[in-house]
């Protein structure tokens, strides 16, 4: 008997929690009190938003549980169920947050836009500015372990929980302006593969064929059309004046410059002034 009440009990257990669990992302319940903790430390939130805001993020993440799988391929329904239950997250916030935290909501993206996929793989943004996984600034949620989405929009008839009882919990002014995400936004939240996979080609594929040559160009000036090999200019042959049969060596002089006196030695200079003095002498005996 205790062993039937133990395995019903362990029963129970494991089918209260199996909606905290998604295949894709991980744990809801992990995921949505991370999310909801950076929120509070970045917007400065009160201990009331911030166990509301554990709510809404629990309630969106188990909402796209279902087509995290189609998300992650970019399926068409599956992205536009995903932004649907996105903006009514976004919208539920609206009432729980004043004005001016809305703005800088919307202006953070990892919070406004918490999930992209890449290469078929969804991911949290908020881990790519907050790595630590195991950190967390605030204690858990006072509802952490018991909150089962009883204050989703389906139970409501679509109609938000949050802004039915915001007289009587908040009086700060509401953010009016519409917050629904761009469909532009899709291409940075859901990006192909990588640039290093090629896409398959198709079976009747076939390149386009070359051109022979390359085609003139008309704009372009003085434009040389490309040469041949076999009409390539012969190479010019080296210059060599000795072998030219019409060269003719320059004769050398048989008498040598006469040499100024300014650049003579001064042996040179003695002995021409020896020769002038005897040709003095003998043009004098002479006379």
């Amino acid at each position: 008997m205790r062993t039937r009440t133990f395995i019903l009990c362990l029963l129970a257990l494991c089918l209260s929690t199996i909606r905290g669990y998604a295949s894709g992302l991980g744990d809801f319940r992990v995921n949505a009190r991370f999310l909801t903790d950076r929120m509070a430390f970045e917007l400065h939130l009160n201990s009331n938003q911030y166990n509301d805001l554990y709510e809404i993020n629990y309630d969106f993440l188990c909402n796209i549980g279902p087509y995290v799988s189609g998300i992650a391929v970019a399926d068409t329904r599956a992205m536009d169920a995903y932004y649907r239950y996105l903006d009514e997250r976004n919208d539920d916030l609206r009432w729980v947050l004043s004005q001016a935290e809305y703005v800088r909501f919307i202006d953070i993206e990892y919070f406004f836009r918490p999930i992209y996929a890449i290469n078929n793989v969804c991911y949290l943004r908020v881990y790519k500015i907050y790595p630590n996984r195991t950190h967390f600034y605030f204690g858990p949620p006072r509802h952490y372990l018991t909150y089962r989405g009883g204050h989703c929009r389906a139970h409501f008839g679509g109609v938000s929980y949050y802004r039915r009882n915001y007289p009587a919990r908040y009086h700060h002014p509401v953010y009016s302006r519409p917050c629904r995400v761009s469909p532009q936004m899709r291409p940075h939240d859901f990006a192909g593969p990588r640039p290093g996979n090629r896409p398959p080609q198709k079976p009747n594929w076939k390149p386009a064929p070359r051109p022979d040559r390359k085609p003139v160009s008309v704009d372009r000036p003085n434009y040389r059309p490309p040469q041949h090999s076999e009409h390539k200019p012969q190479a010019r042959p080296p210059h060599n004046p000795h072998k030219n049969p019409g060269f003719k060596p320059q004769e050398r002089p048989t008498r040598r410059p006469e040499v100024s006196p300014d650049k003579m030695r001064p042996k040179q200079i003695r002995e021409k002034s020896n020769i002038k003095e005897k040709e003095r002498k003998s043009l004098s005996k002479r006379l």
